[in-house]
């Protein structure tokens, strides 16, 4: 998948509660986002190795400045039948 110079976009890895999503975070560069896990990633990984890896690509991408994080809110709206509407901080 190519992410395009100028994307905005958030990454999201794992399901229930070990469900991961950051960002939002803004394409510095364009890249291919499929490439740049395949060279990471290795033939005998233990599933939990595998969901490391992919948490930790956010921060990978930072550091090689292919994404720079945007600064936003997140509007919680509330949960189980209940209004609890708060802000929270998103991004680092």
């Amino acid at each position: 998948m190519i992410v395009k110079k100028g994307d905005v976009i958030t990454l999201a890895s794992g399901i229930f509660e070990s469900y991961n999503r950051e960002g939002p975070f803004i394409a510095v560069h364009g890249f291919d986002i499929d490439a740049f896990v395949s060279e990471r990633a290795h033939a005998g990984m233990t599933k939990l190795e595998v969901d490391d890896l992919l948490e930790d690509i956010p921060a990978m991408l930072i550091e090689r400045g292919l994404i720079a994080e945007l600064p936003c809110r997140r509007i919680y709206l509330g949960a189980m039948g209940e209004i609890d509407i708060k802000a929270e901080k998103c991004g680092h």
